[in-house]
Parts: C-alpha cells; structure tokens; sequence
C-alpha cells in the first residue's frame, strides 16, 4: 500500500475548492481527509470512512472499529463513540425513505437519517415534518387566512432587528412561503421556504444580525426581494386553481438603509406596489421617526415601545387559523432500548423512564413544522434490528378529546464502519447541518467546534455540491432546493 500523499498547505481562501474537489478524487480510487491546518490528505487504496473529529475531518480505516462508550449514570454528558461519520469521499449517494404518522387531525412524516446504525452504540438524526392541514378542521375554515408569500428584509442589525424578525415568522403556516434578505451588504440569507421550515428561518436571521454588517444597499435588498416575492404562481402549498398569495415584503431597518438613497427606496417600493406587493416598514431602534421611514410608504411603525412595534410586525403576518391541537407532543422509545433525545431544533426536549418526549406544543389549523431530533441509540447485536418508536399525543382543542397517532422507524445493527457511512441518507444529513450552522442542533457535529476549519463549511461545502450532483441525476426538485439552502447559507454566513 502506497503511503498518504499531502497536499500543500492549502490557504484559507482556497480551502473550499479543496474540500470540493474531493468528490472528484474519490472516483480515482481515493480516500481523502482535511486537517485541521487546513491540508488535504488522500489515502490511495483504503477502505473505511471520514469522520469529524477535534482534529478535523479523518480518515479512519475499516479496521478500527471504534470502542462502544459507557455511561454508568443518565447524568452523565452523551459521548459518542466516534465523531460524525460520512462516506470515505465526502459524497451522499442515499436518501431517506418517509415513515408517516397519520393521526386524527395531524400528520407528521418521519426521515431517518441512517439504515444501519453502529453496533458500539451511536446516534441517528430524525426529521420531523408536522402539519395539522386546514381542510381537517372545517369548523375554523373562516379563520384560515390565505398563503403569503413574504420577504423579510434586514435593514440593520441588531437584537431588535432578530426579535422583530422571529415575530414575523412565529406567524407562517405551511402553505406560506418566506424568505430573508439582508441589505449589508445586499444578498439572500435563505431563499424562499415552506413555512413549515420556521426555526431554520428564524435562526437564519438571528444569526446574520449577530454578524457584523457590511456595506449597506437597501435599494438592492428591495430589488432582490421584490423578484424573490413575484416569482411563478403555482408554488408549494397554493393552490393554481384558487386565489392567488398575498405578497408581502417587511423592512425591519434602523433608518441607515435609506440614508441618502431616499429616491432609490421609493423607485424600488413603487416597483413593488405595481406588482401587488404590499410593503411594511417598521423601526428596530427607539429613536427612528415616521419621518424617516417616509420613502417606505404609509404602511410603517415608528416611535412608541418595542412591544408595540413588535405587535405590528405579528399583526402584519397573524396565524394561519385558530388553534385546532393542543399539546403535541412526541413520545420516542426504541428496541432495544433505550433511545435517547440529545437535542432537538425546536420545541422542547424531556427525559422520561421508558420514553423521551419532545413537545412541540398547540397547532394553528394549517400550521406546519419542521424539526430535527437527536437521538442516541444503544450498542447491540451485528445483524438485529433497531426499531425507534414515535408516538404523537395530543388534544382536540374544540372537544379536549385525547388523540393518538404511532409509527416506527426501523433500521439494523452493524459493524462494518465502511457500510454505515456508505449507506447514510444525505438529504437528513443536509438539513441538519443547515440547521447547526445557524446554530439550532448545537452538538450534531464534532467539527462545529474545529475552529481552524471554519466550524462546518468544509462538509457543508461537499454536501452542497453532492446534493446538487445528485439532484440533477435524479430529476429531484427537492434535493436541488435543498443544496440551494445549504449554498446560500454559505455565502450569507460568517464563521
């Protein structure tokens, strides 16, 4: 066997081509591995799988099956026995298969982000699609508002700029479609998404206000937004036949954007109205007049407290409908057991003595969301099979009639480090890294700690181009929005 070869150290700016050019160099015979230097190592003739370690992203070889972790006491901190595992080249070639749970009034759609599970104990990634649809409730239908198609443009950042943008999409529903743009400097931060995808977009916005801004060009944010607002009319969750989303385009902005650039803001909203864009303007800082916010319109809130400012914003985007559920709450057990809740996107994570719970809370008619679950699971027997248990409980909230809905996931124990990576669902994966670059799944990945790697973009990176070379060999929208996600999250987010 040929020793490793190194490449040169490979300069910040560069290291992103490095990382992309993996997938290429596996069809060579190749193992690739990054450091945490920032240098690329290709393994010709090894088998086995990359792992995210402390060190970076490694080769580790079939052979070294990793030592299961013992935990003597459930107050113990969760280990895993390895860091995160992903094929030997960097590339996803699986994708989940939906397990659905049907309920009274609820649906929810299960992925699991892996088929084969490690033999010394590790963890699975859970995706959780929950919608309670508008038509299942016919004794609210007058409350059901139509889908909007929304904008929210960041114009200053700031605490308040976050806060004002949480309430905005707190709102959505899950025939809703939004977006963010931040104008500094002027560029998408998530393209549009179901409003089922409302932590992803508020964790989204939150980070980039924490960031510290660019050069301002609101005039172009506004351009960007108005052609993100008009695109096709029949998108996911509107219907063609029916009437047509409301258009909405919400500046949440400290009055700098517009700072001698008044008449290009007013060219831009004017462009906006003719395309039957409603624009509203609210103030994120104290100090901000109506006065200022002159070239958005009649539509702004300026002046009074922040609660006042911040009910506008919620007003401007009110609830799909009545709430319809109460308490939803998911009941997560597994055999062999137990399968345990590490952390959770959204909604809220509690241990229990036969299973963990993740509540997620009261449903609006028409309300969706979507979640990861990080779920430990036990060391067993090569060849046996896992099965992870999800049982939905909760309230008609008309009736308090008690309600219920199960499914499993199932999965099989194995040793061979080689096949567990290999056979890991990409499209899972990749929304749970767009979910931890924004800082929402915390602890799902080893190299978010690696602070010379630029926490995830390395795997971000090769996940982006995996899923668009696999978009594009499967004809899958899906997986093709889903790199879409994870490129622009790239460009808009710094480390």
């Amino acid at each position: 066997m040929r020793p490793p070869r190194w490449s040169d150290r490979a300069p910040p700016a560069r290291r992103h081509r490095a990382a992309a050019g993996l997938a290429a160099i596996a069809l060579a015979g190749c193992s690739a591995s990054l450091t945490r230097d920032g240098q690329v190592a290709f393994t010709e003739g090894k088998r086995g799988a990359s792992v995210i370690t402390a060190n970076g992203v490694e080769f580790l070889d079939r052979a070294d099956v990793p030592r299961p972790v013992v935990r003597r006491s459930a107050f113990e901190p969760w280990r895993a026995p390895t860091g995160f595992l992903i094929p030997a080249d960097g590339v996803w070639r699986r994708r989940s298969t939906p397990v659905p749970i049907e309920g009274r009034g609820l649906g929810i759609v299960l992925r699991a982000s892996d088929a084969l599970v490690p033999a010394w104990g590790g963890e699975i990634l859970v995706r959780l699609d929950a919608i309670a649809p508008a038509g299942a409730f016919p004794g609210v239908a007058a409350s059901v508002r139509a889908p909007l198609r929304i904008v929210i443009v960041i114009d200053g950042h700031g605490a308040n700029a976050a806060a004002l943008a949480t309430d905005a999409i707190g709102g959505l529903g899950g025939r809703d479609r939004a977006a963010v743009v931040d104008s500094a400097p002027a560029g998408v931060v998530v393209p549009p998404l179901p409003g089922s995808h409302r932590t992803l977009l508020e964790a989204a916005a939150a980070r980039v206000t924490t960031q510290p801004a660019g050069a301002r060009d609101l005039p172009a944010a506004l351009a960007i937004a108005r052609r993100l607002v008009g695109g096709p009319r029949a998108i996911e969750g509107e219907d063609a036949k029916g009437p047509p989303a409301e258009r909405l385009v919400i500046v949440l902005t400290d009055g700098g954007g517009s700072i001698g650039a008044e008449a290009r803001v007013e060219a831009e909203v004017r462009a906006l109205g003719a395309a039957r864009t409603r624009v509203t303007a609210v103030a994120s800082a104290d100090a901000v007049t109506r006065e200022a916010l002159a070239p958005f319109g009649d539509d702004v809130r300026a002046g009074g407290t922040f609660a006042d400012r911040e009910d506008a914003v919620a007003a401007a985007v009110p609830a799909p409908g009545d709430v319809v559920l109460r308490d939803v709450t998911l009941m997560i057990a597994s055999t062999p057991a137990p399968a345990r809740v590490i952390e959770v996107s959204g909604g809220t994570a509690a241990l229990s003595l036969e299973a963990d719970r993740v509540l997620l809370g009261d449903f609006a008619a028409g309300e969706a969301r979507t979640e990861v679950a990080r779920i430990a699971v036990p060391q067993w027997v090569p060849g046996e099979p896992l099965d992870v248990s999800v049982t939905a409980t909760y309230r008609d909230a008309a009736t308090g009639r008690p309600l219920s809905a199960s499914a499993r996931i199932t999965a099989r124990y194995s040793s061979d480090l080689e096949a567990i990576a290999s056979a890991r669902h990409g499209d899972v994966i990749a929304y749970a890294s767009a979910l931890a670059m924004v800082r929402r799944l915390d602890r799902a990945f080893a190299g978010s700690t690696v602070d010379a790697l630029g926490g995830l973009r390395p795997l971000v990176d090769w996940q982006a181009r995996s899923l668009s070379a696999m978009a594009r060999t499967d004809h899958d929208a899906a997986l093709a929005a889903q790199a879409e996600v994870l490129t622009t999250l790239l460009g808009a987010l710094q480390e």
